[in-house]
């Protein structure tokens, strides 16, 4: 029962924290959603951050299983980084306000950064490096110019799920839809021209 009021609370804390940031989530509005006290929320999760640090902590453990799956399905690092990638794209369609926490994070946690303990995307972000340094032609390529090469990738991939409503009322849900459809290979395509094009040189 414990348990399944911890998971009520991490699916309502999303939510929160989603639409509003960290700095505009409310502990009381979580507990009164959820129909509890705050001093009951505040039995599972002393502060607001360390709610909130539950909420990124899951996130990461989400993003890390792609990796791990990704390493089980193909021993070929470039395919892995195919297989990541899209699942990461799918992953972040059917759970946007994942990437909306991701966004909100990078422009709330400026005030916070100084005083990080804890910084729950850095394993993710190491694992891709890994598998885009052991690409055959990459092991030579400056680590800062592989990180931005993924770092874009992410970025696209989390500016076009969060962007959704008003890209739909700018074009319309049909025009959405098929760019939907052809953001996949479109992030497949990007990864083999990055590859071939250092391959090459």
């Amino acid at each position: 029962m414990r348990e399944n009021t911890r998971e009520r609370l991490l699916e309502a804390a999303k939510r929160h924290f989603a639409e509003r940031g960290f700095y505009g989530a409310s502990i009381a509005q979580i507990a009164e959603e959820l129909g509890i006290t705050k001093q009951a929320l505040l039995y599972h999760f002393k502060r607001k951050e360390d709610l909130y640090a539950e909420v990124l902590n899951g996130i990461s453990e989400t993003l890390l299983r792609y990796v791990k799956m990704a390493g089980y399905a193909n021993d070929d690092p470039q395919q892995q980084l195919e297989h990541i990638v899209l699942n990461l794209h799918y992953s972040a369609i059917d759970n946007p306000q994942d990437s909306r926490i991701l966004m909100r994070e990078l422009l709330d946690n400026q005030a916070r950064a100084d005083t990080a303990r804890n910084w729950y995307l850095v394993p993710f972000l190491d694992a891709l490096g890994t598998i885009v340094k052991s690409i055959p032609g990459m092991g030579s390529v400056d680590d800062s110019r592989l990180f931005c090469f993924v770092y874009q990738m992410l970025g696209s991939i989390e500016y076009f799920v969060i962007s959704r409503p008003t890209l739909e009322r700018m074009y319309g849900s049909d025009h959405y839809e098929r760019v939907k459809d052809h953001f996949p290979l479109e992030l497949q395509n990007s990864i083999r021209r990055f590859v071939a094009a250092v391959s090459s040189k």
